[in-house]
């Protein structure tokens, strides 16, 4: 009962605990859902998208219909020319990494070598998580959901932190 969305996401930034994984078994994405006990509230689950959850915002998502495309977060396709279905199969391997990856990717570089902007850049990623969170948790007390107020939540949630980075 004591366990927070932002504990869980704490836990899972945690790299001394060797949860947050570098090197050769990096981690790959985060996800952190809370599971309301009322039935009218909706399920929410935060993803990260990126690698690193240190260095990524949690974004929020809800299952709500007419969920626009996730472009930014959908890892590219190469129809017959990708490696899976070519003969022999996985020949080569295709850079299937999405913009969102690549931006957070840049942005990493960015935090190990440049203190200060590294520093400017985290701050402004985790005031955009607190922004988030309270405005989930604004629809939550409201007691019934806007689906008009959600459906774009993530996408808007992606762009913002691809301006950040």
């Amino acid at each position: 009962g004591s366990i927070t969305s932002e504990i869980m996401m704490e836990i899972l930034r945690d790299k001394e605990s060797g949860i947050n994984m570098e090197g050769g078994f990096m981690t790959t994405g985060s996800m952190v859902s809370v599971l309301p006990q009322q039935p009218n509230l909706p399920c929410i689950h935060y993803f990260t998208g990126t690698p690193d959850p240190a260095r990524s915002v949690f974004k929020p998502f809800i299952f709500v219909p007419n969920i626009t495309q996730l472009l930014k977060t959908t890892s590219p396709t190469f129809g017959h020319d990708d490696p899976v279905k070519k003969q022999p199969r996985f020949q080569s391997k295709p850079d299937r990494r999405h913009e969102l990856y690549k931006k957070h990717e840049s942005a990493a570089v960015v935090m190990e070598t440049n203190e200060g902007k590294g520093k400017e850049m985290l701050e402004e990623i985790q005031k955009l998580e607190k922004q988030k969170i309270s405005q989930i948790e604004s629809i939550l007390q409201n007691g019934c959901l806007d689906v008009n107020q959600v459906v774009k939540l993530f996408s808007q949630c992606v762009e913002e932190e691809l301006k950040i980075y």
